[in-house]
């Protein structure tokens, strides 16, 4: 009994600290990037909403392909739930890793417009 409110005591205590640490970090870079005269630019991403729709889109599929393959390799290799793990786990890296060649792409292809468009003028 007194083993469990040890470790629930432990295990939100830290993540208490994690969390404190983590904004207490961030916010000593921004104020570094305000003393030294830049803003706080760096930090905004550059994915826009069709770009998280893609990206959760592709990775909800690929879980359900995952599932949907691993409940295959179970019933034929009656294996229990090792094969749905590891099917989920894989599929839901390669479309992350699709994903990132896609947009890499896409950004290789728009700075070559950029480029040419800046010869043109």
């Amino acid at each position: 009994m007194a083993t469990e409110i040890i470790v629930m005591i432990l295990f939100f205590s830290t993540m208490m600290v994690l969390i404190v640490s983590y904004f207490k970090t961030r916010h000593n870079e921004r104020m570094a990037l305000i003393n030294s005269g830049r803003t706080a630019k760096i930090f905004d991403t550059n994915d826009t909403e069709s770009n998280k729709s893609l990206k959760f889109g592709l990775f909800l599929l690929s879980i359900g392909l995952g599932l949907l393959t691993g409940l295959i390799i179970d019933n034929i290799l009656d294996t229990e739930p090792a094969g749905v793990f590891v099917s989920i786990l894989i599929f839901g890296g390669i479309s992350l890793i699709f994903y990132h060649i896609y947009v890499e792409g896409k950004a290789r292809s728009s700075a070559s417009k950029n480029s040419i468009e800046d010869e043109i003028v």
